[in-house]
């Protein structure tokens, strides 16, 4: 896949690394710069999570999935923002790429309702409402 950001710390905060290409090999997935330089790899054994956890928005304002893949022993993980035209269908390819080589896969967290939080925003301001008219002492509460 080309159009790959590598997340990395920073002294900043987050920083994504442009220009990858990550490939998934029938023994692995490996990183490549644009050049074709290899920056990583990894055999299919050697990993025991691939993720999709969120989606993204690559700095041209294309959509894109951010996946996590931990390698097997180590508390160190590796973030990619992977450009795509569909996100649904790029996380359904790579929880079935994780479920094909025995990787767990968590699924992204799901947003909050919308009907949800205007519940919460219109009761917020209703109590709001009844706070300043009681302090103006339009009210007794």
């Amino acid at each position: 896949m080309p159009d790959v950001y590598l997340l990395t710390e920073g002294r900043a905060g987050e920083v994504a690394v442009p220009h990858l290409t990550l490939t998934f090999l029938d023994t692995g997935l490996a990183l490549a710069k644009a050049d074709g330089e290899p920056v990583w790899d990894s055999d299919w054994s050697g990993l025991e999570e691939m993720s999709t956890v969120e989606r993204s928005v690559l700095p041209d304002g294309r959509a894109g999935v951010v996946i996590v893949v931990v390698e097997q022993g180590r508390e160190h993980s590796h973030r990619f923002v992977l450009g795509t035209e569909d996100a649904a269908s790029t996380e359904a390819a790579v929880r079935d790429r994780a479920a094909a080589h025995g990787l767990r896969s968590r699924s992204p967290r799901r947003a909050v309702s919308r009907l949800l939080m205007f519940v919460v925003v219109v009761a917020a301001l209703g109590a709001m409402a009844a706070l300043l008219l009681s302090a103006t002492h339009v009210i007794r509460l």
